[in-house]
């Protein structure tokens, strides 16, 4: 699951998830639940995400969008 990665990308950057949620612009517990999965990133979110772990396209596609539709 996408989530995975970016939960390991935060750690390798040695980065809190309260860290992160004030570099995007969002209150700790928001996100927790997104980060969970509980909750979806805005686009804007994960935008800031991307730049700030230095994602590469298929990280960014694997975490954020739903790469499960084949086409």
């Amino acid at each position: 699951m996408g989530l995975r990665i970016l939960k390991s990308k935060r750690i390798l950057f040695n980065l809190t998830q309260e860290e992160i949620a004030k570099e995007v612009g969002i209150n700790i517990k928001s996100y927790n639940l997104k980060e969970n999965g509980k909750r979806e990133f805005t686009l804007d979110e994960a935008k800031k995400i991307s730049n700030l772990l230095e994602l590469n396209l298929n990280e960014v596609n694997d975490i954020f969008f739903d790469s499960s539709i084949s086409g």
